[in-house]
């Protein structure tokens, strides 16, 4: 059964001095316990009495003991102050970032590249903090970000939106991969008319990466034939090595591969030329949860 809208709760000090009162046994060594003057322990006992209805305590001689209205509300009592104890410690942990959990999202290559490292330090200095990354297109993530469903998210191709902040996270080009014995392999920079004679891998028309693409072959005059398509970055990667053709990938993509030595990377020439992606970090102007500020703070420095 709800408790009515105009019901009057107890006082949660006056349940902790009863209980303290308790279990020191008496008025006296609660006031001390508690820091208070014993005339102030004994007002709470009467607003709380005043309350209930009855006496919370009798008096046999000296001492006070608890009557059977005080007997049945004492285990209630300690239950409401434990309850309110460890919500109090665990706002505290929160707020020192010992406890908490954060919600975000970041666009597949930010999220499978470049986030980790920041996540591996974040979990460092704040162990205690679970944090849950979704990843997947800047599209559907910027949806569930204004729809409340995450906190913040890194994102491509934003602009200003009221109520937001955005920041940048990190800057990429879209670079031409071929495997160490193509022809082209030794070059640094080619012509995008030679994409002709070339089996093309591409991610998927949709994805930021076609977009960026598309936009720059139309402005230079030029038409963009792939042969296949991909969603997965991987995948573009192990059709170049295997052969199947040239890819176009975020060069934060490949840089593994270029450590190992089993992709080439090189720039388009004009009329193309290089290809910029910017992936924004983008959150509520008012962030209220200490661990995404903190975890807003790490990825923005």
């Amino acid at each position: 059964m709800l408790i009515s809208k105009n019901a009057k709760l107890p006082n949660p000090a006056a349940l902790r001095v009863f209980v303290t009162v308790v279990e020191e046994g008496g008025v006296g060594r609660a006031a001390l316990a508690l820091g208070i003057t014993q005339p102030a322990v004994s007002q709470y006992l009467r607003t709380l009495e005043e309350q209930v209805g009855h006496p919370l305590f009798e008096r046999q001689g000296r001492h006070l003991v608890l009557s059977r209205v005080g007997e049945a509300l004492l285990p209630e009592a300690r239950r409401v102050v434990q309850a309110l104890e460890g919500f109090q410690r665990v706002s505290q942990a929160m707020g020192r970032l010992e406890l908490g959990e954060v919600t975000f999202g970041a666009s597949t290559t930010m999220a499978t590249y470049v986030v980790p490292t920041f996540l591996k330090r974040f979990h460092q200095e704040h162990p205690g903090i679970r944090v849950h990354l979704e990843s997947g297109s800047s599209e559907r993530l910027a949806e569930r970000l204004r729809m409340g469903e995450l906190e913040f998210a890194i994102l491509e191709g934003v602009e200003g939106w009221e109520g937001y902040d955005r920041r940048l996270f990190y800057e990429d080009e879209l670079v031409l991969i071929v495997p160490p014995e193509h022809p082209w392999a030794n070059r640094s920079t080619v012509p995008p008319t030679w994409l002709a004679q070339e089996s093309l891998v591409v991610r998927k028309p949709g994805s930021m990466t076609w977009r960026v693409l598309e936009r720059a072959f139309e402005q230079a005059g030029l038409e963009l034939k792939p042969t296949f398509y991909t969603d997965n970055n991987e995948v573009t990667k192990r059709l170049v090595m295997a052969g199947a053709g040239v890819g176009i990938v975020s060069r934060v993509v490949i840089q593994p591969n270029l450590k190992v030595g089993n992709l080439r990377a090189l720039r388009l020439e004009e009329p193309v030329g290089e290809l910029r992606r910017i992936f924004w970090l983008v959150y509520p102007r008012n962030v209220a949860n200490p661990a995404a500020q903190a975890l807003i703070a790490l990825l923005g420095s």
